[in-house]
């Protein structure tokens, strides 16, 4: 079973042990990055997760509620999705998406005055971009040029 868990110290290890191909680290942050930067792990507006396979750390991203979310959007109750991945341990298992399908809800749970979840998803990430439209998020049409490169930016609406 997969599930989302609020990130805790007993999940570092496993989370910062696995590293990205050189394709997919073009894309995306690993949680050691993540984890080891106080900057972020001390920024009170954004919250780290744990995706749990079996109860087995598989993947890991954030949820940021500060004002770096308006380079997607300008509803101010949005939050923005950040530092997407899966340990390549546990890829091609429908971790990322199951994470996805289950991620409006949880934020509904959690951050009930939240009416929008977005990111970006880079031009050439051809592969997490069609799992993005296959779990229901929309491409908002706009662009924007990010540290790895142009981004688009995706969307989906909760309720």
């Amino acid at each position: 079973m997969i599930k989302i868990v609020a990130y805790h110290r007993g999940y570092f290890t496993a989370l910062t042990s696995y590293v990205l191909d050189d394709e997919q680290s073009r894309f995306s942050q690993i949680p050691k990055q993540v984890l080891n930067n106080p900057d972020i792990t001390q920024n009170k507006k954004r919250f780290q997760y744990c995706i749990l396979l079996d109860e087995q750390p598989a993947g890991f991203f954030s949820l940021d509620f500060s004002t770096d979310r308006f380079v997607y959007t300008d509803n101010r109750d949005a939050v923005l999705l950040r530092a997407l991945s899966i340990n390549p341990a546990f890829q091609g298992k429908g971790v990322a998406k199951s994470a996805m399908l289950q991620l409006p809800d949880f934020v509904k749970r959690h951050f009930p005055k939240t009416t929008e979840i977005v990111f970006g998803v880079n031009m050439e990430n051809e592969s997490a971009y069609q799992l993005y439209l296959k779990t229901g998020y929309l491409d908002s049409g706009n662009l924007y040029e990010g540290i790895k490169g142009p981004q688009r930016v995706m969307y989906k609406e909760i309720t």
